[in-house]
């Protein structure tokens, strides 16, 4: 009895011992090995993440994500991007086809049962983008069932126009540039987005304006990734953290400055002495 005891202890450690290294794997390491980083994101959500007119990803997700490349591989250019559409997001991370995704994602409940997210990497809003004449000024003006709201095909924006548009008709798409050629064409009158990319679209289009309120409160966009690799989830929030508030500030501000046209947040209350 004693062997036959010792042969089971013998043969769980032994066990034990060949699931530490399967463990001990990260996305991270496979990142390194095969020195290129792929990240999932849209290319239809001016300024934060299109295709420009030279047919090449640009914006402000896109240089974030090239950041974390360059600090990660050293190089902004080792980098593959896989587009996808607002549904086809978490698919792409779960499946292990990209690594993580900066697709203007905002951090929800719900969401995070799914992936995991990193800490924020920027502060957004949810906004309202009007035709100007429909000749409305306000969420109230707007709420009427003349009007028809584009939105993409998710349950937040399905909530928020329940919650402050009940009155509107719908119509839903499954990317942003799709919502706006509805609005601009006049098969909607409005549409919800994320704020960088109503004020995108309203500075550049005469005939468009931004509706003045949220709908609802500030929110966290981050980067998201498949659930359960913790290497890898410190790792981008670190970076993030870094890039926010620390010793990649001046990075981070120039990027946020081109595509934002104004500075980031403060870094945080210690700042550099000023000059006598």
């Amino acid at each position: 009895m004693k062997a036959s005891a010792l042969a089971v202890v013998g043969a769980f450690v032994l066990s034990l011992a060949a699931a530490i290294p399967a463990l001990a794997q990260s996305r991270l390491d496979e990142i390194i090995k095969r020195d290129k980083l792929i990240v999932a994101t849209f290319s239809t959500a001016p300024p934060l993440c299109f295709t420009d007119e030279k047919g090449e990803l640009v914006g402000f997700d896109i240089d974030i994500a090239r950041l974390i490349a360059k600090g990660l591989l050293g190089d902004p250019n080792k980098i593959e991007f896989v587009t996808v559409t607002s549904e086809g997001r978490w698919p792409s991370v779960l499946s292990g086809r990209a690594d993580i995704g900066l697709a203007a994602t905002t951090v929800y409940p719900d969401r995070a049962a799914r992936v995991a997210f990193s800490y924020p990497y920027m502060d957004s809003g949810l906004s309202v983008l009007v035709r100007k004449d429909a000749g409305v000024k306000s969420v109230a003006d707007l709420n009427n069932e003349k009007f028809t709201l584009a939105n993409l095909s998710n349950p937040q924006m399905a909530d928020r126009a329940k919650r402050f548009l009940p009155k509107m008709k719908v119509l839903t798409f499954d990317t942003p540039s799709a919502m706006f050629l509805a609005v601009k064409s006049g098969q909607a009158q409005a549409m919800q987005m994320d704020t960088p990319v109503i004020d995108h679209y309203a500075a550049n289009n005469a005939d468009l304006m931004a509706l003045p309120e949220l709908l609802g409160n500030v929110q966290n966009n981050a980067v998201f990734m498949k659930p359960g690799d913790f290497t890898l989830w410190l790792y981008i929030s670190t970076v993030v953290q870094e890039l926010r508030s620390g010793s990649r500030y001046s990075e981070y501000t120039e990027v946020f400055r081109k595509w934002f046209g104004r500075n980031p947040p403060p870094q945080r209350f210690y700042t550099a002495a000023a000059p006598n």
